[in-house]
């Protein structure tokens, strides 16, 4: 009985020496921050484009030039990004076929993905109608000279969300809330707006206990890889870290443990 138990620990021993060591080189491919283009200090839900998948939440992709500021895809729609705010989890972004341009060259809506992304509560949606006839009388906020590859004619901006009418197309952006003078409207539109990311909340926590956030492509959930002996849990203080004691169910407890860890084998890099 006493020669099975200690081949029943030196087993745990190993498994969990092997899981160790197998997640603390999975935690090295990442970097707590990095710097993107312009903007220093970024980390998790955000990874560069050349980083594995796991250090950073699908959607959260940078495209990173050194010059300039860095630029991200939210549904088919690159946006360059003006800041990020960690602590708030703020994400201020400009359509970037508007950056050099009053109106919108991609004919699209701005829409942001509301499964990671919200408004903050300080905007509201204009719309510019483009190819509406010479008799159109709709009131709005003007007209505008502004041409696209698609369109070459003034384009009519009004409040809220509106369809295209008798116009060609419609295209929808938001505004801070009160917007009124046209004449600023280049101005605001470069300003461009804030959006608030819904993922990755538990990420000041797992870094105050020392660990760092991941993303198991498995699960599609963000984990906390904890340091020595490395676990992933929700948050480093309230990992299992009880090493191996002198009865058999402590023992049993990390061999139950350990086999858990084993999947991180299967997380795809």
């Amino acid at each position: 009985m006493n020669s099975r138990y200690l081949i029943v620990k030196l087993l745990i021993f190993i498994t969990i020496e092997e899981c160790s060591s197998a997640l603390d080189g999975f935690n090295g491919t990442c970097d707590d921050s990095f710097s993107c283009g312009t903007i220093s200090g970024i980390g998790y839900p955000f990874r560069r484009h050349q980083d594995p998948t796991h250090c950073g939440y699908p959607g959260f992709e940078l495209n990173c030039d050194e010059r300039n500021l860095p630029t991200i895809d939210i549904m088919n729609l690159k946006y360059q990004i003006l800041g990020i705010d960690l602590t708030a989890q703020i994400l201020r972004v400009v359509r970037e076929d508007m950056v050099n341009s009053i109106c919108p060259q991609e004919l699209v809506n701005t829409t942001i993905n509301h499964e990671l992304f919200d408004y903050t509560s300080s905007y509201m949606n204009i719309s510019f109608l483009f190819g509406c006839p010479f008799s159109s009388n709709i009131v709005g906020f003007g007209s505008i000279l502004c041409s696209t590859d698609e369109i070459s004619s003034p384009v009519l901006v009004l409040p809220g969300i509106q369809g295209p009418g008798d116009c060609k197309t419609s295209v929808v952006t938001p505004v801070p809330v009160g917007f009124l003078d046209p004449t600023r409207l280049g101005q605001v539109l470069r300003e461009g707006f804030e959006v608030r990311w819904k993922v990755g909340r538990t990420c000041s926590g797992c870094m105050r206990s020392g660990g760092r956030c991941l993303y198991n492509n498995d699960t599609g959930l963000t984990m906390c890889g904890c340091p020595g002996p490395t676990f992933l849990a929700d948050n480093c203080s309230t990992t299992n870290k009880t090493e191996v004691g002198s009865s058999p169910s402590s023992g049993m407890q990390l061999f139950s443990t350990s086999f858990l860890l084993v999947g991180v084998g299967s997380w795809r890099g």
